[in-house]
């Protein structure tokens, strides 16, 4: 799996599109190996380039790491929400910093939810099934 991947045309095979942005490498491996069998997932180690991979697919589903450099998470929320089929798409957020302030900021700019890394797999996919399949 490459650390970035870009999607050209999206193919339609009935499974649910997971989008996981963070710039850590073995986080996006880690996604992708325990999510791939169940959803299509896709992968950006560069938040810059969010905008573009979303003229490419239309995620069901985001997985945001909170802390990178340039963009962090809370920086991709409004970029994520000016797409109009967005609006209302969930947003998770991967994390090792949570507190309150953290939980309240999220829940303003719209996440639903959030996972404390390290990722346990079992927690993970409870999490997204809960959010993506409403």
């Amino acid at each position: 799996m490459e650390d970035t991947i870009k999607i050209e045309k999206q193919d339609d095979d009935g499974r649910l599109t997971i989008l996981a942005i963070d710039d850590a490498p073995d986080i996006l491996r880690t996604v992708h190996t325990l999510l791939k069998d169940d959803y299509k997932v896709y992968t950006l180690t560069e938040p810059t380039k969010l905008k573009e991979m979303l003229a490419d697919i239309k995620p069901d589903l985001f997985l945001l790491d909170y802390s990178m450099p340039e963009l962090n998470g809370f920086d991709l929320m409004p970029i994520i929400r000016s797409f109009p089929e967005h609006k209302d798409t969930p947003v998770i957020y991967l994390t090792s910093i949570i507190s309150a302030d953290f939980y309240n900021l999220a829940v303003r700019l719209g996440a639903c939810d959030y996972i404390i890394k390290p990722i346990i797999a079992d927690r993970l996919r409870e999490k997204i099934k809960s959010h993506i399949e409403k």
